[in-house]
């Protein structure tokens, strides 16, 4: 009995869609005894209209078969909207939530239906009896008092600060963080708030002129071809100055002072960001999980508020 199915939600992006006018396209796959379909997540709204779509099969033999196929055509997909320029969001570095067993059984109980939770990325799941699908989104907003953030506005004021112009691109990027859809994605941008205000410093002396004495040997050596010789006196120039680590280590500790962000000196903590920024952006392994960036964004978007908050930065919160 085939009694195996999968199915896989997706965001897309709002800026491009597939012209689409009906709420489900049936794949006419040679060969497999399934089935296969993309479908606008209400069935209501077309694909084209609608902004959350499923993918999904049905008639597979056990749980190991259907997730093989769900591999593959979900691969198969995704390849193919890559190709197309249609952005869309599985949601594998997004946040998790689910219903407790006791949740389930209570809105079982409430719509008669066999009720799953939904679930990131790809989910297998016995066909027959045909399921409900359960999400919970928690959006919890921070509050500020008004007597306070009058307070903070006149000292604001009286403070008569000017923001540099790298203080006002790591500002536009910190509120850019604020709207990003993943942990990922946020992390990333506070980063770059920090970057944005780093202005490295010459190395030693010492230093600059065993720079010197490199590039001198590199561009005497006569086994590299003028193009690499090139690209490692490019590279060579930049060892003049502190690397990025070292600037944002001695900017974090000349502004933040003895304060602690997860139990870590500033010079520390930031450290521990870079390194995992890159990680992430190179696919170092251990590449970070979504759990890992997502627990270091709340004190980062703390350290960065502290970076840019000026004379301000001594006000109790």
């Amino acid at each position: 009995m085939k009694n195996f199915s999968f199915r896989v939600r997706l965001i897309r992006s709002p800026r491009d869609t597939i012209n689409i006018d009906a709420a489900a396209l049936d794949f006419e796959l040679n060969d497999i005894g399934s089935e296969v379909s993309l479908c606008s997540i209400t069935g209501e709204k077309s694909i084209q209209d609608c902004e959350k779509w499923i993918f999904k099969g049905n008639g597979w033999r056990d749980q190991e078969s259907a997730l093989a196929a769900a591999k593959q055509y979900t691969d198969a997909l995704l390849l193919s909207l890559a190709r197309l320029r249609i952005g869309v969001d599985m949601g594998l570095r997004g946040t998790k939530s689910a219903f407790t067993l006791a949740g389930l059984r209570m809105l079982e109980d409430q719509t008669g239906h066999r009720v799953l939770n939904e679930m990131n990325g790809i989910q297998v799941y016995k066909t027959n009896p045909p399921p409900k699908f359960a999400s919970t989104q928690a959006d919890m907003v921070r509050g500020v008092s008004k007597e306070h953030f009058v307070k903070i506005f006149h000292q604001a004021v009286n403070s008569q600060y000017e923001f540099s112009e790298r203080e006002r691109l790591a500002l536009e990027l910190y509120n850019a963080s604020f709207f990003q859809r993943t942990s990922d994605s946020r992390f990333l941008l506070l980063v770059m708030a920090i970057e944005s205000l780093i202005e490295p410093s010459p190395r030693s002396t010492a230093a600059i002129q065993h720079v010197e004495l490199l590039c001198d040997l590199t561009r005497q050596s006569n086994n590299l071809e003028k193009e690499e010789k090139d690209s490692m006196l490019g590279l060579l120039n930049w060892l003049r100055q502190d690397s990025i680590s070292q600037s944002g280590r001695k900017l974090a500790s000349r502004r933040l002072g003895d304060r602690k962000y997860l139990d870590k000196t500033p010079e520390v903590f930031f450290k521990y960001c870079y390194e995992v920024r890159s990680r992430l952006v190179h696919g170092k392994i251990p590449i970070p999980t979504i759990d890992e960036t997502n627990a270091i964004s709340g004190a980062l978007e703390v350290f960065v508020s502290d970076l840019l908050s000026g004379p301000l930065l001594d006000i109790d919160l």
